[in-house]
């Protein structure tokens, strides 16, 4: 009696991608299979990657390894970004570029610990692994481990302390800095602080440079500005932003992330002042869920977490030869509500108009209590 057919779904086969991409089945396989010996023009991969995609395709792993004797596993060494939902997206970003190719990620976090990361790296590499990512929350030093000898080793928002990585991914933190500035001293601000983090934390000093550029540009010096240092917390953007307000007059306020810009606000309004009548307020990170959900929304210069990470997932799958040794991801500004022109400043638009009739001053100007 003939056998009958099984119920279950069909395994989608390389066959079906080939015919969904419109190219040749050893095409697909030499994609698949990362075979950078063969030429496969660029436009050709990424056909056959998204026709992967769309199909579900599941290679069959086990008989892969037994013909290339390689592993299709991505060890992920990170420090204190599994609990920090937008420090994740560099994880996700480079799950989002592998997967398709039929890569996996194994995520080890290691709190930070030296001797945890040796021992955790040495577990990937025991399974094989194509290739190591380290990730880290903010821009830093960290330990490489001294077992990476042969493998593939990439950073992502940090470097190593010693020896050597194929490749070192970092936001720009500099051209973030700098347009941030430039959107307070492009609208006719002139008393401008700025209020970073760490003093000798990487990210805040290279903000601080491009703010002092940016002051260079608009004609100023910056020795002549405000700038003050705190943590990167709500309550140091709180303190630090009623003491340049109140003793330096400041019309805008450049924070070095989100939470301070976040106490900047709570500051403004303990004081009776509005933002951004009376003073302008820019953020740095762009955290979801926080600076597009405070009123006014938050201009911010954006980390760029996930294109990090996607980034890092193009040169997982690119040859170690043809990637850089060192890499920046802009970090865009993105503007919305905090920032206007300074009280009483007048517009480009106002400034050779003839003077109009005085009126009484508007409500949240600056020495009007609400």
């Amino acid at each position: 009696m003939p056998k009958k057919p099984s119920g279950g779904p069909r395994r989608v086969t390389m066959t079906d991608v080939a015919r969904r991409a419109g190219v040749s089945q050893p095409t697909v396989s030499f994609v698949l299979n990362d075979r950078r010996d063969v030429a496969v023009a660029e436009e050709t991969r990424r056909r056959v990657l998204e026709a992967a995609a769309e199909l579900d395709f599941v290679p069959n792993r086990a008989a892969q390894l037994l013909r290339s004797n390689r592993s299709f596993t991505i060890g992920v060494v990170t420090s204190g970004i599994v609990s920090q939902p937008y420090a994740g997206l560099i994880v996700l970003g480079l799950q989002q570029v592998v997967q398709p190719a039929g890569y996996v990620c194994m995520v080890v976090d290691t709190t930070g610990d030296p001797g945890q990361g040796d021992d955790a790296v040495a577990s990937l590499v025991a399974q094989g692994v194509a290739a190591i990512v380290y990730a880290s929350l903010s821009p830093k030093p960290l330990h490489r481990s001294p077992r990476l000898d042969g493998i593939r080793t990439i950073f992502v928002n940090c470097w190593p302390e010693e020896g050597h990585a194929d490749t070192v991914l970092l936001a720009d933190e500099y051209a973030g800095g700098r347009a941030a500035a430039a959107s307070v001293f492009e609208r006719g601000h002139r008393e401008v602080a700025f209020l970073g983090g760490m003093r000798n934390d990487y990210a805040c000093k290279e903000r601080r440079r491009g703010f002092d550029d940016a002051a260079r540009e608009a004609g100023l010096r910056p020795a002549d500005l405000v700038h003050r240092y705190g943590n990167y917390q709500i309550g140091s953007g709180y303190d630090l932003a009623t003491e340049v307000v109140v003793e330096h007059s400041s019309t805008a306020l450049v924070c070095g992330n989100d939470r301070m810009a976040i106490g900047a606000l709570l500051a403004l309004h303990a004081l009776g002042l509005d933002c951004p009548d009376d003073v302008s307020i820019v953020g740095f990170d762009d955290q979801p869920d926080v600076a597009d959900q405070v009123r006014p929304g938050l201009t911010t210069a954006a980390l760029p977490h996930l294109m990090l990470g996607r980034r890092a997932g193009e040169l997982v799958l690119t040859a170690p030869e043809e990637s850089p040794a060192r890499e920046t991801i802009p970090c865009n500004l993105i503007e919305r509500d905090s920032v206007t022109t300074p009280p009483h400043h007048p517009t480009p638009r106002d400034a050779g108009a003839p003077p109009a009739a005085p009126t009484a001053p508007s409500r949240g100007r600056r020495g009007e209590r609400k």
